[in-house]
């Protein structure tokens, strides 16, 4: 839904008047913390009576906490309606894994719009998870200095081998502290460098592994309340959060910004698990309120005042053009597609009169798990529910108000016919770009055929980041991923595997288009097979990753430029299984 002429009006009125009572020509540094997993009521500040989060609610009592803001029910959708301003459906942003959770590459992102037009230095430093390859890498949308990982979760939180723009590095310590740690530095050398920073911290945790520094876990290990010993990981994870908030925000009163900087915490959906969450009905993955309802805080001593509560319904679109608008980049939609956000400048500046009750949220699951909220009521196709009166949604109301269920049904029906694709397909994995002149295609891009266990499978189920395809012993099973080849002519391949001495001699086909290219494993490689270091694990056999993997340059193969299927199929199987298949890896001759 679009803003009306009035309230852009007045959003520019308050621009103007923060510009001018600033006084200054550089805009504000703008410092977005996100969490991985982290539920509404996984803060003090929400009345959760076990944790203690001092820095986040520090954030919250010194300037403005929103009492009802919103995102998706999972995580890649939320960074890039965060990103975008935009739906994460228009943006082609559907899932989590296997490429649908890859935000297009035309997408114009708040970074690009506050690095180009307004002369940001950009740093993201933590989980992109919305892709992994050149032009969907974050150093592609817009961020100069990336620090992290690009996949959905990462299974080692100790010493982890991490990516800076694009090259891997080992890393020490514990994750959240390294990435942390990484922000920091970039905001005091853009600051020596005299330059505005966009400084995007998007935590991994809590997001499982339930992996907690020994000593943030020596406090919750043995204690007596929450009685759950995951929720108690949990809980210890947000506090390391906290802790490291604590220091992001120290730095900033060190370097002397503290006035000049705009500080915005928020999570990516609700927690993972069964945990406290301010009675609300849903979890992580849940349409409902309580999977996207989230903690939202914002502070800028001076402009924002302490204590400020924003009541009016808040959502991740609206970040884009609220940031915008105090930087003073005029109409970003004139860069972007189009906007689906609002800027929420009024609301934090105090305007009274900025209220929008006729607004609606929609939030899209796949196409029989979906709901839409408006001010007071969410609905789904069977239900709605008073969220002022009845915020547990315990009291299903479509039998007794069908009018205001079929209205707020038929909202949601018009908006998902202009912004969910009827048939959502993952974005393809494009290679040949000078940036990026070696791609590696891991094996959970890749969609196996003719299904999970039938005679092929992932290591673990479903094919999240950081799996391999194993079990393959259907000669008729295969894997496949969409390619798009930028630049055409021969590329090296080089074929990423675990084997063991009985399956030597086995021999694959790799399909490019109409190009073949076929190869035998010729050496075992056996190395062990590990779970992360977990206090507590909830999965089968916990997050596996393998102590190492063998490379080895199986040959060239000419490409075309455009669209074609890369195809990995089994030709001759010598001992009880395929060898496991971890990726395959072009480079541009």
């Amino acid at each position: 839904m679009r803003i009306s002429s009035l309230l852009w009006v007045c959003a520019g009125a308050v621009s103007l008047t923060v510009s001018e009572a600033k006084g200054a020509e550089k805009p504000p540094n703008i410092l977005i913390i996100l969490t991985d997993d982290q539920g509404f009521g996984d803060v003090s500040a929400h009345g959760n009576e076990w944790i203690k989060t001092p820095n986040m609610d520090r954030i919250a009592s010194e300037g403005a906490r929103f009492e009802r803001f919103f995102v998706e029910p999972v995580c890649a959708p939320t960074r890039a309606a965060l990103l975008s301003g935009r739906y994460p459906t228009r943006t082609g942003v559907h899932g989590v894994t296997r490429n649908r959770e890859v935000m297009r590459s035309d997408e114009v992102t708040i970074a690009e719009l506050l690095r180009d037009q307004a002369g940001y230095a950009t740093g993201c430093f933590g989980k992109w998870h919305n892709g992994a390859h050149w032009p969907n890498h974050p150093n592609a949308q817009g961020f100069d200095s990336f620090v992290g990982f690009c996949g959905g979760h990462w299974n080692d939180y100790f010493d982890p081998m991490l990516e800076r723009n694009g090259e891997p590095f080992q890393a020490r310590g514990f994750i959240a502290d390294i990435l942390a740690d990484e922000a920091k530095s970039f905001m005091a050398e853009s600051v020596a460098d005299d330059q505005p920073f966009f400084c995007y911290v998007p935590f991994n945790t809590p997001h499982t592994p339930a992996s907690v520094p020994d000593e943030e876990w020596r406090q919750w290990r043995d204690a007596a309340e929450p009685e759950d010993a995951f929720t108690r990981t949990m809980y210890a994870l947000c506090e390391n959060i906290d802790d490291n908030i604590g220091g992001l925000l120290e730095t900033i009163d060190s370097l002397g910004i503290e006035e000049e900087t705009i500080v915005i915490f928020l999570t990516d959906n609700g927690p993972n698990g069964e945990r406290f969450n301010g009675g609300m009905l849903g979890r992580k993955g849940s349409e409902m309120e309580g999977g996207v309802r989230v903690p939202c805080f914002v502070r800028w001593p001076g402009e924002i005042a302490p204590g400020t509560v924003v009541e009016s319904n808040a959502a991740h679109v609206d970040f884009l053009p609220t940031l915008c608008s105090i930087a003073g980049i005029e109409n970003p939609e004139a860069s972007t597609h189009p906007l689906d956000g609002r800027d929420l400048s009024p609301l934090l500046f105090g305007d009274e009169n900025a209220k929008w009750e006729n607004r609606y949220f929609y939030t899209w699951r796949n196409p029989k798990k979906w709901s839409i909220r408006s001010e007071r009521y969410r609905a789904t196709e069977k239900t709605l529910h008073d969220l002022i009166d009845d915020p547990g949604q315990k009291k299903n109301l479509a039998g007794e108000m069908p009018e205001k269920h079929e209205e707020l049904v038929d909202a949601y029906r018009t908006w998902e016919a202009d912004a969910v694709p009827s048939s959502p397909l993952p974005e393809t994995v494009q290679i040949g770009y000078a940036q990026q002149p070696k791609v590696v295609v891991k094996a959970h891009e890749f969609e196996i055929y003719p299904g999970e266990g039938q005679g092929i499978a992932y290591c673990e189920h479903r094919g999240f980041a950081n799996q391999w395809i194993e079990q393959w012993t259907d000669l008729s099973a295969a894997a496949e991923c969409p390619l798009r080849v930028e630049s055409p002519g021969k590329y090296r391949v080089t074929f990423r595997y675990a084997c063991s001495p009985d399956a030597v001699g086995s021999r694959f086909r790799l399909r490019a288009g109409g190009e073949i290219l076929e190869f035998a494993i010729e050496e075992p490689w056996v190395s062990a097979v590990f779970p992360a270091s977990e206090q507590v694990s909830l999965r089968n056999g916990g997050y596996l990753s393998r102590e190492e993997w063998k490379d080895v340059v199986v040959g060239e193969i000419e490409l075309g430029k455009g669209e074609a299927l890369l195809k990995l199929e089994a030709l001759e199987k010598t001992g009880s299984a395929m060898p496991d298949f971890k990726a395959v890896i072009f480079e541009k001759l």
